[in-house]
């Protein structure tokens, strides 16, 4: 697959917009809130649904009002 620092993904969910940049970032869009936060999990609430987030060194580096930035090595993305 080649270098996944330079593979771009974008997914969309209606209420939420996840954008993952390589295997070490990931941009959320629609975030109501963070549910769990731990080095190897992340989970936000996103409307009815939530978003998790599973991986090594996981770290919330950034936080606002309607989003969210989440850097580390990133294994899996999960909608529920």
């Amino acid at each position: 697959m080649g270098k996944t620092d330079a593979l771009r993904f974008e997914l969309t969910g209606g209420e939420f917009r996840t954008e993952i940049l390589g295997s070490h970032r990931l941009v959320l869009e629609g975030s109501g809130g963070v549910l769990e936060l731990s080095p190897k999990r992340v989970g936000f609430r996103c409307g009815r649904r939530e978003v998790w987030v599973t991986g090594e060194s996981l770290t919330l580096v950034r936080m606002e009002e309607d989003g969210a930035v989440v850097t580390g090595r990133i294994g899996a993305v999960e909608f529920r």
